[in-house]
């Protein structure tokens, strides 16, 4: 929760607490009790209301890293990924074309850990978050969520990374096992044009 919410929500119980006290509890009442029980519940209620993160789930794994509100889908793969940083409790995934997926990172401890630690193993050169903050994270389990199968990703009618090659089928899709880049399958290289790992054998079939 950002700080001002906090400090909002916080001052609204302690005027619906002073309210409700003067109103029910002192003899006679406070005469203008029912201004503080008004007040109070208006800033607790705007601070539950805006403390509410604005994504329901965070999705980390294969194809990348998303955020899922609702229906809603957005992902950005790995090999896409320029930098993952962390602002005033803010988690901003970031990409060369600027385009940007953030999310809270108090609502989603477990996720952001997750997160971290796959973008590290991945693409390091992305990471650009203090190695304090990360440590504070709960230790990053696979096993903590709920395991889920990429079915909105196409692959065909995009371009082989290596060969400029178009994936006419999706059966002619090829994506690097460490950051997803896609390939086609004649048109595979020795090593990921993006993360440069080996890919002998090691490809993951669409």
């Amino acid at each position: 929760m950002p700080a001002t919410t906090a400090v909002i929500g916080m001052l609204g119980a302690l005027l619906l607490g002073a309210g409700s006290f003067g109103l029910w509890i002192l003899d006679p009442a406070l005469a203008w009790g029912s201004y503080l029980v008004a007040a109070g519940g208006l800033g607790l209620g705007v601070a539950l209301w805006f403390s509410a993160p604005e994504e329901t789930a965070v999705l980390v794994g294969d194809a990348g890293i998303a955020v899922e509100d609702g229906r809603d889908l957005t992902r950005i793969h790995w090999f896409d990924i320029q930098s993952v940083n962390l602002r005033r409790g803010v988690v901003s995934v970031e990409t060369q074309g600027n385009k940007k997926l953030r999310f809270l990172l108090g609502a989603n401890l477990k996720g952001s850990a997750f997160a971290f630690q796959e973008t590290l193993e991945r693409i390091p050169s992305a990471f650009n978050v203090d190695k304090s903050a990360a440590d504070k994270l709960p230790k990053p389990d696979p096993q903590a969520g709920q395991l889920q199968a990429v079915v909105d990703d196409q692959i065909a009618g995009l371009r082989c990374a290596a060969s400029e090659k178009s994936i006419q089928f999706e059966e002619e899709g090829r994506a690097c096992p460490r950051c997803g880049q896609i390939y086609h399958k004649d048109g595979l290289p020795e090593q990921c044009v993006s993360c440069e790992a080996d890919l002998k054998g090691r490809v993951l079939v669409a």
